[in-house]
């Protein structure tokens, strides 16, 4: 593994998640933060996804806010260390640990890449 790829856990259907080579994400807004994963737990979303999914993970059309689809990464609930921070950031700096539950709403036009940090 080198550091322009991490492993990951991908889910592409029920009962198939594989651990692949996946690229290091980078920021790519004023008001994102990148963050080096400590630890990453499993939720219950996660596990209704293995077993019997798709129920949440969007297959063949992007979802609606975030625009991502199967196959994707799985473990949105991480801890971990801010390692880069977009230039509108203010409330978080490289450096910092983080606890992240991220979430994506469409109520009111907010959406965390909209300057939630």
């Amino acid at each position: 593994m080198n550091q322009s790829s991490m492993q990951a856990a991908v889910w592409y259907a029920a009962r198939d998640i594989r651990v692949e080579q996946v690229p290091v994400p980078t920021i790519s807004g004023p008001h994102e933060v990148k963050v080096k994963v400590a630890a990453c737990g499993i939720c219950g979303s996660d596990l209704h996804e293995y077993a019997a999914g798709p129920i949440f993970i969007p297959v063949g059309k992007p979802h609606p806010i975030s625009g991502e689809q199967a196959p994707i990464i799985m473990g949105h609930e991480f801890a971990g260390e801010v390692v880069e921070v977009g230039e509108k950031v203010t409330r978080v700096k490289v450096g910092d640990r983080v606890a992240i539950e991220p979430i994506l709403s469409p109520q009111q036009g907010w959406r965390l890449s909209d300057g939630a940090l």
